[in-house]
């Protein structure tokens, strides 16, 4: 196995995090930290493990780029990602590859801890509560309705990771909630209630992007729909419901703008989706026949524009 760490001046707690990889049994075959452009001293605190971990420096990307970094230099069929502020529970790798064992199963996923500053913990399902219908198998309908699963949490194959596109890069936000839906609607997944991990909760770090966090939200459900329109067209109702909000949230705000030509767009993915609300209707009926100066002329959708809204308009809210 291959165990991941991206850092960001992260050297006040990079040492307790792979202290924690190397005190499993077993082993991993390799501890690849990836240095993502810090200003702090990362070599410093690696200097006590020697030629047990491997570090690489990048230019600050990012933890998507750093994690792809690492994956790219991983050797093993096994890889697993934690994040430098935190750190693996006694066990937590055997109980992963246990998770592995059968041929099939490309990725799985384990219960953890969140820690306050005072060491204080909860059950991470407690804080992100995992539905019942989604412990094992597919989940790809309930991970559209929310993320249930740390970047700590998971143990996947190198493979696997690689064929749907490894971390989106353009993502600094909910990169991990992306790539869990992309893995989700191609692969089953296996769950244990074993608890493998600890996030360590800084103060403050949500609230103080609440704004950003909500629009990456939204943004990756539009993109998802954008790539598997006919998995979210199939998922269960609270799913596509969870995904017409996402539409409606950058469709109300181009219709405000009276940008009616791309409102439109997500618009009419909302009200397929999700035929029964009133609002999104009626906005889509004003978008049909208002025009702004900021409209383009009219596109067929075999000629691109309706026929793909992900790749301009959603980076454009973005």
């Amino acid at each position: 196995m291959a165990v991941v760490v991206p850092a960001f001046n992260s050297a006040g707690t990079l040492a307790t995090a792979i202290e924690s990889v190397l005190s499993q049994d077993p082993l991993p075959d390799q501890v690849i930290v990836v240095d993502d452009g810090s200003t702090d001293d990362i070599a410093a605190a690696l200097q006590q493990f020697g030629t047990q971990v491997e570090c690489v420096r990048q230019s600050n990307r990012g933890p998507s780029a750093a994690r792809n970094n690492g994956l790219a230099r991983a050797r093993t069929d096994a890889v697993m990602f934690l994040d430098a502020d935190d750190f693996l529970l006694p066990g937590a790798l055997a109980i992963r590859l246990s998770l592995l064992e059968e041929p099939h199963v490309a990725w799985a996923h384990t219960e953890g801890f969140l820690q306050d500053q005072e060491g204080g913990r909860r059950l991470f399902s407690a804080v992100h509560p995992l539905p019942v219908e989604c412990t094992d198998g597919r989940i790809f309908h309930c991970l559209l309705c929310r993320n249930f699963i740390s970047t700590d949490a998971v143990i996947a194959r190198r493979s696997v990771l690689l064929e749907v596109g490894a971390f989106d890069e353009s993502l600094r936000w909910m990169e991990d909630w992306d790539l869990w839906l992309r893995l989700a609607v191609r692969y089953p997944v296996r769950y244990t209630p074993e608890p493998t991990f600890v996030v360590r909760c800084g103060p403050g770090t949500l609230s103080s992007n609440r704004d950003a966090m909500i629009r990456m939200r939204y943004k990756t459900l539009v993109k998802t729909h954008h790539l598997f329109p006919e998995e979210v067209a199939a998922a269960t109702p609270l799913a596509r419901q969870s995904v017409a909000e996402a539409h409606n949230w950058f469709g109300y705000r181009l219709a405000s703008e009276r940008r009616w030509h791309e409102a439109r767009v997500f618009l009419r993915n909302s009200v397929r989706l999700w035929p029964r609300q009133g609002r999104a209707w009626w906005l889509l009926l004003r978008s049909l026949i208002a025009r702004s100066p900021k409209d383009p002329p009219p596109t067929r959708p075999d000629q691109g524009g309706l026929a793909s809204p992900w790749s301009s308009q959603a980076s454009e809210m973005g």
